[in-house]
């Protein structure tokens, strides 16, 4: 179960810095608030906890941490690739 949880973080975090990369923070705001869902729900059904107890609400913390972290790596590739493209030597 620990492996599809970490499976599953790495998906997400891949989304995040998928819409970081490509500059939408519109898919952004979507895919964290999935994801904070999904995380809800685990919590309530599979780990029977409330959700405002003080550990889920440091889950929900570090788990926004982790897209906040994975949206500003993308949007740094993204920058530093679209950096490099424009600065292309032309042969001419």
């Amino acid at each position: 179960m620990v492996y599809l949880l970490v499976a599953v973080l790495a998906v997400w975090m891949f989304g995040c810095g998928y819409a970081g990369y490509h500059k939408r923070f519109g898919l952004f705001v979507l895919i964290v608030a999935v994801g904070m869902g999904l995380n809800t729900l685990w919590m309530v059904f599979g780990l029977d906890a409330k959700p405002l107890s003080p550990p889920a609400l440091a889950a929900h913390l570090a788990s926004l941490m982790y897209a906040i972290s994975a949206v500003g790596v993308g949007w740094l590739l993204g920058r530093l690739v679209r950096g490099f493209r424009s600065s292309k030597v032309d042969a001419s």
